[in-house]
């Protein structure tokens, strides 16, 4: 939050053009959005990667996911319920991995 504040003090203090100001409004916006993403990491995938379930949960809707070439990584974001997608070679993908949709 001490970035955020940081940026909104920086714009009460300058004079600033229009163009200026959009991009200050939109490091702001990256900033805020650091944070909200990093807080859900905590709250949700965190305590996920730690102790995995049994069984992967429902991916949540409202993550973007990420892309990984790693099978590790693809493994334990999958058990954490959050959206992945594995790239990777054809030849080299397990002929008993679920293929949902191959691109």
């Amino acid at each position: 939050m001490c970035l955020a504040d940081h940026e909104v003090r920086h714009l009460c203090h300058h004079p600033l053009l229009f163009r200026d100001l959009v991009v200050f409004v939109a490091q702001l916006q990256r900033k805020l959005l650091d944070i909200h993403t990093l807080l859900d990491y905590i709250k949700f995938v965190h305590l996920l990667l730690k102790t995995p379930p049994s069984h992967p949960p429902h991916a949540n809707d409202n993550w973007m996911g990420c892309f990984t070439k790693s099978m590790e990584v693809c493994k334990a974001l999958y058990f954490a319920g959050v959206p992945v997608w594995l790239v990777h070679s054809e030849a080299y993908i397990s002929p008993t991995m679920n293929i949902v949709h191959s691109v």
